[in-house]
């Protein structure tokens, strides 16, 4: 597999995933009130025949992809949980829920990482270890992270990866806003 053939299957992806953001963003759930978002990317990761782990938790998604080959279990985080925000922006897809909005980019997080599963499934046969994925809820709350582990949800994992979009970060370091990349850190 070349970088254009994954770039191809990407963007083979695009239109379903920005359908998938554009609901969440629609019909947005406020911490620990995510069940239709929970079911939904359930839903999304069982048709792309990925395996969901169990999770004693009412809301949020655990799922593991397992390579060929042997290797270390990594895990990719995303925040599913909407804020507590009126949306004023006219958007098509604006949010449909009084009061309630993805106002910090936890759909594009979800939808981003969905993204990436399917293409980790399908290249299973190369991949090195596992791939856990976690949705995680309540992140707002600050409580979300602790339940999950809690719950067990990193028990084997070497290392995690999350993400954030924070605009403004360019500014601090004085470059373009795409493709900027920040990188910390210390204790989950």
């Amino acid at each position: 597999m070349t970088p254009e053939q994954l770039l191809r299957e990407a963007q083979d992806l695009l239109p379903r995933l920005i359908g998938f953001r554009r609901d969440l963003h629609r019909y947005p759930e406020l911490s620990m009130e995510e069940f239709e978002t929970t079911r939904k990317i359930k839903e999304f990761l069982s048709d792309a025949g990925i395996e969901l782990l169990p999770l004693d938790l009412p809301v949020g998604v655990l799922a593991e992809i397992t390579g060929a080959l042997p290797g270390p279990t990594v895990a990719l985080r995303a925040d599913i949980d909407a804020l507590a925000v009126t949306e004023e922006t006219g958007l098509p897809f604006a949010s449909a829920v009084p009061g309630k909005m993805h106002a910090c980019g936890h759909d594009f997080h979800t939808s981003a990482i969905l993204g990436a599963a399917p293409l980790l499934k399908e290249h299973a046969a190369q991949l090195r270890g596992r791939v856990r994925l976690l949705f995680q809820p309540a992140e707002e709350k600050g409580t979300g992270a602790k339940a999950m582990i809690a719950a067990g949800a990193l028990e084997g994992v070497q290392a995690i990866f999350g993400m954030h979009n924070k605009p403004e970060l360019a500014r601090r370091y004085g470059r373009p806003a795409a493709g900027t990349a920040d990188g910390r850190r210390g204790r989950l």
